[in-house]
């Protein structure tokens, strides 16, 4: 016995111009799936290049350096962030804990006093850091 083949439909097609199809697609809201797919796309580089640009920060750890040593750490570390284009910069500088009650926290001070005299047209904005960043200890500095 011989076993016979199934037939094969043709595929279907839609009549019309190419200007009623779309027209169609258009009216009943169908989604074209390469365009959809191409904004998906586009979108997903844009959050990845948003969050490479956020994860980009200059750290830089002012702990147990005199005021001397930490105010030129910090002038060659904005310049080295111009330099590489990096837009933030995280200023560790402690709490002051083991600062004298007179001076208070000597490093924090420093931050905060060149932030306002000599790196003032250098820096956009600056902030204390939140609690996951730090909290009292930090500065984060916008250029």
């Amino acid at each position: 016995m011989k076993r016979s083949m199934p037939r094969r439909r043709a595929p279907r097609t839609i009549p019309g111009t190419s200007e009623e199809i779309l027209s169609f697609i258009e009216t009943h809201g169908i989604v074209d799936k390469d365009t959809a797919a191409n904004a998906a796309a586009e979108y997903r580089r844009t959050v990845e290049r948003e969050k490479q640009e956020r994860l980009t920060r200059y750290v830089l750890d002012l702990h147990g350096l005199s005021s001397i040593e930490a105010e030129a750490r910090i002038l060659s570390g904005i310049g080295s962030c111009r330099d590489k284009g990096i837009r933030e910069a995280l200023v560790i500088h402690g709490r002051g804990l083991h600062s004298s009650a007179a001076e208070g926290p000597v490093l924090k001070n420093l931050v905060l006093d060149m932030l306002e005299g000599k790196l003032k047209g250098a820096v956009k904005r600056y902030r204390p850091g939140t609690p996951a960043e730090g909290g009292e200890g930090v500065t984060v500095i916008f250029l």
